[in-house]
């Protein structure tokens, strides 16, 4: 079972926004060293709690500080965004980086709905589904036919276009990853839904016997009660459900509220408790092993749901460790 991390770039406790995303270079490094398998880092927007707005940024700054670990995206918000400029970013990196670089994609806009009119001012009005996106965004990466592109090319040489990720949490998307020929991660640490889990796994390998389905989850080493109930507490999610069918999950009760206020119709809102498998180093991995034993899990990717960035390096420290034994044991077998 390969482990990687999904970094959010949070604005630490008591650090600047610069000191902070130094962080997230300085545990990439960490990381490398330590045997994980790749390291994502996401993207949102007017958040004045993560830092990390531009992922195709910080994973080209990255690359240069990392050696082993394959830098992906968790994951470009593809809906304000144009396929083939995407398609060709990623690929430039990928020759920038030695075939490391993994394109993670959401669906999600990565923030409340002004970022979202910012992001998509001045953009043709014409909506394109997020599906088509998608599936435009694959074509454009390995060359495959496109109707009405004929000839275009993301690079000179497109002979190993980075790897695909879908990011989602039903499945609906398991499925549709699988269709694509995608990989898949599923979002655990904000669905905390086993029962969707399971049907995500069976969706995803009933249509693709041979992506990598990969499970993010919240996980912590810490066996201090209060540590533990105060990274609850502060993690606990508000899913606001429209009458259009349209879903928004925001982090706190005040932002719950500002979009309640700014909203005519009924707006049904669910409070999601957080799911973070924490205690000590040993508590932890008999819990991973656990989940590690369900058919159809390749990776486990590990969102670390704390400012403190103490309690972050320590938690990288203290699971790598089995990983980088299991790995090794596993190529001394091939």
């Amino acid at each position: 079972m390969d482990f990687s991390i999904l970094n959010q770039s949070p604005v630490l406790d008591g650090h600047t926004v610069a000191s902070s995303l130094q962080d997230t270079v300085d545990l990439a490094i960490r990381a490398d060293s330590l045997g994980y398998r790749r390291y994502f880092v996401a993207e949102h927007h007017n958040d004045e709690n993560l830092a990390g707005t531009a992922p195709e940024i910080m994973i080209s700054h990255l690359l240069a500080h990392t050696e082993q670990m394959h830098i992906g995206s968790g994951g470009v918000m593809l809906q304000h965004y144009n396929p083939f400029k995407v398609a060709e970013q990623f690929q430039l990196m990928q020759h920038l980086g030695a075939g490391r670089v993994d394109l993670g994609v959401g669906k999600a806009p990565g923030g409340l709905p002004l970022s979202t009119q910012a992001l998509q001012h001045g953009l043709r009005e014409e909506a394109v589904s997020f599906d088509r996106k998608f599936k435009d965004l694959k074509r454009f990466l390995s060359q495959e036919p496109l109707e009405g592109w004929d000839g275009l090319k993301t690079s000179p040489d497109t002979s190993h276009p980075p790897d695909l990720f879908l990011l989602g949490s039903s499945p609906s998307s398991a499925r549709f990853a699988a269709e694509e020929g995608a990989h898949f991660i599923y979002a655990h640490f904000i669905t905390n839904n086993e029962q969707l889990l399971e049907e995500s796994i069976r969706a995803f390998r009933e249509y693709n016997g041979r992506g990598r389905f990969v499970v993010a989850l919240s996980v912590l080493v810490t066996d201090d009660p209060h540590t533990q109930e105060k990274i609850i507490s502060r993690n606990r999610i508000f899913k606001l459900t429209f009458e259009d069918g349209r879903v928004l999950r925001v982090g706190s009760e005040d932002k719950a509220d500002e979009l309640l206020s700014t909203t005519s119709g009924q707006v049904d809102v669910e409070i999601i408790e957080p799911h973070i498998v924490a205690g000590t180093a040993a508590e932890v991995l008999s819990t991973l092993d656990e989940m590690a034993s369900k058919t159809g899990i390749d990776e486990l990717m590990f969102h670390l749901p704390t400012h403190d960035a103490a309690l972050r390096h320590e938690t990288v420290q203290a699971l790598a460790p089995v990983h980088t034994i299991h790995a090794a044991q596993k190529s001394n077998t091939l």
